[in-house]
C-alpha cells in the first residue's frame, strides 16, 4: 500500500532525543471501550511530593487549593438521549464540532471538520504530499436530527449535511507543515470588536512535531469568516517560550461562559490544549518546555479585528510535566512517578468542553486512554498490540474516557494560586452506550456543548472498520 495513502496510518516516524538515546515520536495507537458506565473515582494516592515551585508566596504547596467539591458536575447529571451519524463526507473526519446557534433558522447545528488531513480533493484520502496540490482545512455544517437509540450503528438517522464541505483557513496550515497535519478542532465566535462578521477558529495538531520543528515551537491556530473567506494567521498561542509550546496546543478547542473567564481568565474565552508527552529537550530530566504528560488547558481571547497581528495572549489553566524518560519512557518509564495518574504517550484526548446545568458545572475532556505499559517496539522489543503495528509507542489495551476537572480547580492555577500540575480529574467515566464496547480500536472526535438547550455531544470515530472510520455522534442532556 502506498505510504502516502490514508485513510491507513502508515509508518510513524521516530526522534532520537539526547544522550539517554531514548526513541520518542511514533503515533498514538488508536484503542477503544466502553464499559458498564458507571463513573471511576479518581483515588490513585499519588503523592506530590516530588512537585517543585516558583517562589511565589500566594502559590500552594502541591495541594489542589481551588477545588468546590459541592459544585462539581458529574456523570450521573448526563441523562442519555441517542445518537445519530454524520454523512460519508466525514468518515475520517469530525476530528472537531462545534455548535452553531444561528444555524438551520436559530434551531442550532453542528459544524463539523472534513477529512482529517489537509487534503487536496482532486485527490481524496489522500495526504498534501504533492507541493502543487492546493490543500487546506475543511469543514462542512449539518442538521441536528432526533438522536435515537439503536442496536446497530447503521440503524441510526444521518444528520442532513447544508451545503458543500467548505476550506476555512486560507491554506495557511499548510504553511506548518503539509502532511503531519491533523485538522483537530474548531469553534465558533460571535463577530468581536470592530470585525464585520462572525468567526469561525480553527486548529491544527502537528503529531510528528518532533521530527518536523524538532524542538522549536509552532503555531496551531487560524480563523476565517464562516464562509472560509478571509483567514487570518498562523497565531502562536502563548509567547514562544516556556511553558508555551504548539505541542500543547491544537487537539481541541472550546470556549467558556463570559462569567468564568472575567473571575479567572481575565476575559479569555477560547481555551486549547493537547497531551503530548515529549520534551523540547531530552536531556532535561524534569521540564515544562515541550509538551505535557497529560491533558493541557492555555485559555486566550478571540481577535477583535478582520486582520490582526502577533501571537495569542494565553494564560495557562492545566499543564503537567514532563518527566523523561522516568514516566512514560519508552519500555523504562514507571507511571507512579507521573504527575497525571497512569499517564501513557498513548493517550490522546480529542474533544473538550466547559458543561453547566445551572448548579454543578466541570471541564469535560473526551479521549482514548491507554492502559498498558509505554512499550516502544525498538528491536528486539515486540509490543504485540492488536490495534496497531506501526513503528512508535503502544500501551494496550485502550479505552475511551471522559475525564472531569473541577473548574474553581482550574481557575485557581490560572490565577497562580498553585502550579498546574497539582489539578487533577475528579472524576473518569466510561460511557456504556458507545457502539465500541470494552477494549476496542476505535477512536473519539470531537465534542461539543449547547449552552441554551444543555445538549452535550460527544463523537465515537471508527465505526465500519479501517476502510470506514464513520462518525456517530452521541447525546446527553443535563
Amino acid at each position: 500500500m502506498n505510504a502516502r495513502k490514508w485513510p491507513w496510518r502508515g509508518v510513524c516516524p521516530c526522534l532520537c532525543v539526547s544522550a539517554f538515546t531514548y526513541v520518542l515520536g511514533g503515533c498514538s495507537a488508536r484503542g477503544g471501550g466502553g464499559g458498564d458506565g458507571s463513573p471511576v473515582r479518581n483515588d490513585n494516592g499519588l503523592s506530590n511530593a516530588n512537585v517543585t515551585h516558583n517562589d511565589n508566596d500566594n502559590r500552594a504547596d502541591g495541594i489542589d487549593v481551588g477545588a468546590r467539591p459541592q459544585e462539581r458536575l458529574a456523570s450521573t447529571d448526563l441523562t442519555y438521549l441517542g445518537a445519530f451519524r454524520l454523512p460519508e463526507e466525514f468518515n475520517w473526519g469530525a476530528q472537531g464540532i462545534s455548535f452553531y446557534p444561528e444555524g438551520d433558522g436559530g434551531a442550532g447545528t453542528l459544524l463539523v471538520t472534513g477529512f482529517e488531513l489537509l487534503q487536496d480533493p482532486a485527490h481524496p484520502g489522500e495526504s498534501c504530499w504533492n507541493p502543487d496540490w492546493d490543500c487546506g482545512a475543511y469543514y462542512g455544517q449539518v442538521r441536528i436530527p432526533t438522536a435515537t437509540r439503536a442496536a446497530g450503528w447503521e440503524d441510526l438517522p444521518v444528520a442532513e449535511r447544508i451545503g458543500a464541505l467548505t476550506p476555512f483557513d486560507g491554506g495557511l496550515a499548510s504553511s506548518v507543515h503539509r502532511e503531519y497535519v491533523y485538522v483537530s478542532a474548531l469553534e465558533y465566535v460571535p463577530r468581536r470588536g470592530s470585525q464585520l462578521s462572525d468567526k469561525l477558529y480553527g486548529a491544527i495538531n502537528l503529531w510528528y512535531a518532533e521530527g518536523v520543528a524538532g524542538s522549536d515551537t509552532f503555531p496551531s491556530l487560524w480563523f476565517a469568516n464562516l464562509n472560509g473567506m478571509q483567514a487570518r494567521g498562523m497565531f502562536h498561542v502563548g509567547p514562544r517560550s516556556a511553558p508555551f509550546h504548539g505541542r500543547k496546543t491544537g487537539s481541541y478547542l472550546f470556549t467558556v461562559p463570559q462569567a468564568y473567564a472575567d473571575e479567572y481568565l481575565g476575559g479569555r474565552i477560547l481555551i486549547t490544549g493537547r497531551s503530548r508527552g515529549t520534551p523540547a529537550d531530552g536531556t532535561i530530566p524534569i521540564t515544562t518546555d515541550g509538551g505535557s504528560q497529560g491533558p493541557t488547558l492555555m485559555a486566550f481571547a478571540p481577535w477583535g479585528a478582520d486582520d490582526p497581528t502577533g501571537n495569542l495572549d494565553a494564560l495557562p489553566l492545566l499543564y503537567y510535566r514532563v518527566m523523561f524518560p522516568a514516566c512514560a519512557g519508552p519500555n523504562v518509564g514507571d507511571a507512579a512517578v507521573c504527575d497525571f495518574p497512569g499517564f501513557t504517550m498513548c493517550d490522546d484526548w480529542t474533544g473538550g468542553s466547559f458543561v453547566d446545568n445551572g448548579r454543578r458545572r466541570a471541564v469535560l475532556l473526551l479521549g482514548l486512554k491507554g492502559l498498558g505499559e509505554n512499550c516502544y517496539d525498538e528491536p528486539p522489543v515486540e509490543c504485540g498490540d492488536p490495534c496497531s503495528d506501526a513503528h512508535g509507542y503502544h500501551c494496550q489495551p485502550y479505552e475511551r474516557q471522559v475525564i472531569f476537572y473541577d473548574v474553581h480547580s482550574l481557575g485557581a492555577s490560572a490565577m497562580s494560586r498553585q502550579d498546574p500540575w497539582v489539578v487533577l480529574p475528579y472524576e473518569m467515566w466510561r460511557p456504556g452506550v458507545f457502539y465500541s464496547p470494552g477494549h476496542t480500536c476505535g477512536g473519539t472526535g470531537g465534542m461539543a456543548f449547547d449552552a441554551a438547550s444543555r445538549r452535550l455531544f460527544m463523537v465515537e470515530r471508527g465505526r465500519g472498520g479501517a476502510d470506514v472510520n464513520a462518525a456517530v455522534v452521541h447525546v446527553w442532556s443535563l
